[in-house]
């Protein structure tokens, strides 16, 4: 991917919540799974409370999902000022990762909630590694 037109901090950040974007889907589908469930089960009425059982699962995943997104997201933005156009194609890799893990999570998550492991791995490392960079590059510039 030719990232080389990206020369100021606007077009790098404009080029990130773009990528943001493929980021978001796994939580459209995770709202997508809470409004099947309400609507073909008897949990339709949350206030009841009687059902809730039946959307305890996708309600975990869309939660959790969240989380992570606002974690992925703010780590994407903070890492796009210190990237130069040259390195800029690390954001579509760790938006990449963040999407396989997340799918990852909700399928292992539905079929067990042992299996959820493998897809928050591959969704909060990146994460933590991007924090870490921009931990380091933030201490490096303005406190060192």
């Amino acid at each position: 991917m030719d990232t080389g037109t990206l020369k100021t901090p606007q077009d790098r950040i404009v080029f990130t919540f773009r990528w943001m974007l493929i980021s978001i889907l796994p939580l459209i589908s995770a709202i997508f799974d809470v409004l099947n469930v309400r609507g073909t089960t008897n949990a339709i009425n949350p206030i009841a409370g009687k059902s809730e059982h039946l959307v305890e699962v996708p309600n975990r995943i869309l939660r959790n999902g969240m989380e992570q997104f606002l974690l992925h997201a703010i780590g994407l933005l903070a890492l796009t000022t210190y990237l130069d156009e040259t390195c800029m194609s690390a954001i579509p890799v760790l938006v990449s990762m963040f999407f396989v893990g997340r799918v990852f999570y909700s399928l292992g998550f539905k079929s067990s909630e042992r299996n959820r492991g493998f897809g928050f791995f591959i969704t909060f490392l990146p994460t933590l590694i991007t924090y870490g960079y921009c931990l380091y590059k933030f201490a490096t510039t303005y406190l060192l």
